[in-house]
């Protein structure tokens, strides 16, 4: 059976050399179809709009576009033509059949789980001729935002972090500024297992001090006219604190240092007299949030506790300290404070009101006599006449003579009278 099989359809390829090139084309097809051969998928041809094409011949879309899907047979014969669509790792999934010589569909809203393998098949039971072609097409979508720079240092070298999450695929970064150039590479890598996030390596070294390095992106789906970059400026440690402060015997005191300025983030850490580094301890107790240390002393001694305390910040690029001097009062003084403040207030009220107790006659009267709603005014005024109106026997006594009346400011009147003695 094995040479029957192989036979006749041997002897049938033979006589096509005698038959002319139609004939030749029907008989091949028969041939083919005799030994259970396919149809060429050359036969067939995809297109894919809007997409791009990758060096190694794949296609990809951009996420949220609506994308259409056209098939064609270059020989224009009707056949019956489906698609499949096959996920990763996953089986196909047939979802549209046609008896023509071309099929086409779209999808809305393209998202990154269409992303898989398409196949175009065609089908013609009457030549016997199968035909199918396959395009891998990729859903591509940018990272979020922009890129992000940060840095961190080690006992020996610094760290420069530039981070572009979200995007698929993991974007290009590249990082520039003084130092970086293509002989240094080995400088440059990926975080392990993230490709989105590429560190520059430099010594510990002052000279960067002041100097910026700028990271920036590029990816496939970005559309944007920004660049996506973003830098980092490299500073010495700078801290601030109180210079003075103050304590009570027998209390807590909690002493605060911050980072002012210092790239990467300084270490913090406290000493006691310049030389005596301070560590957690049934005395001490030291807390950071961010870049804010405090050191808190537990039951200040005058004796043990008073005296200078040092906050140290250190990065790569160098070291700087503050100095901070604690005084500590052998008594409450605030409480003696209040207390002074209440005596000196209660004294004053009491001698006010001793004094205007003891001069309320005279405080007083002069209150009535000098009433706002006093329209007349009275004028002395000495006269060289005599007197008209008294008996002689009268002289010595003061009496109002003539009195004459004006009219005075404000509309006030004005009595002039005239002493006689």
């Amino acid at each position: 059976m094995v040479v029957a099989d192989s036979f006749f359809p041997r002897l049938l390829l033979l006589l096509l050399l005698a038959l002319t090139p139609l004939a030749v084309s029907a008989a091949a097809a028969a041939a083919s179809a005799a030994v259970g051969g396919t149809g060429n998928a050359a036969d067939l041809k995809i297109s894919i709009a809007p997409s791009e094409v990758l060096p190694n011949g794949t296609k990809f879309v951009l996420r949220h576009k609506n994308v259409s899907f056209h098939c064609s047979s270059l020989s224009q014969q009707k056949s019956l033509m489906s698609w499949s669509f096959v996920r990763p790792e996953s089986k196909p999934e047939e979802f549209t059949e046609i008896v023509e010589s071309f099929t086409e569909f779209s999808l809305a809203n393209m998202v990154h789980s269409l992303q898989g393998n398409y196949t175009c098949s065609a089908n013609n039971t009457a030549q016997g001729i199968e035909a199918s072609t396959t395009v891998e097409v990729l859903v591509y979508y940018p990272p979020t935002g922009f890129p992000v720079c940060h840095s961190e240092f080690s006992d020996t070298n610094m760290y420069l972090y530039c981070s572009w999450v979200g995007g698929y695929p993991y974007p290009t970064l590249v990082w520039s500024g003084e130092g970086v150039n293509d002989e240094n590479e080995d400088a440059e890598h990926f975080l392990p297992g993230r490709n989105d996030t590429k560190i520059l390596t430099l010594s510990k070294s002052a000279t960067y001090d002041g100097k910026m390095f700028k990271c920036t992106g590029s990816h496939f789906a970005y559309t944007s006219r920004v660049e996506p970059s973003c830098t980092t400026t490299l500073k010495a440690p700078l801290p601030e604190s109180e210079p003075l402060v103050t304590g009570s015997v027998e209390k807590n005191k909690t002493l605060i240092c911050r980072v002012k300025e210092g790239n990467p983030p300084p270490k913090l850490s406290w000493l006691r007299n310049s030389d005596t580094e301070i560590r957690p301890s049934n005395k001490y107790v030291i807390s950071n949030d961010g870049q804010v240390s405090y050191l808190t002393i537990i039951n200040c001694s005058k004796e043990l506790d008073e005296g200078t305390y040092f906050c140290k910040s250190e990065n790569p690029l160098g070291t700087k300290e503050v100095e901070i001097w604690v005084s500590v009062n052998s008594k409450n003084i605030s409480g003696l404070v209040a207390g002074i403040t209440v005596v000196l207030l209660l004294s004053g009220a009491i001698f006010f009101g001793l004094y205007v107790y003891f001069n309320r006659t005279r405080l007083f009267t002069r209150s009535h006599f000098w009433k706002e709603d006093s329209s007349n005014v009275f004028t002395l005024v000495e006269s060289d006449g005599e007197d008209d109106f008294l008996p002689e026997s009268s002289s010595g006594v003061t009496s109002v003579v003539n009195p004459e009346i004006h009219q005075g400011m404000n509309g006030h009147t004005v009595a002039q009278v005239y002493l006689n003695d």
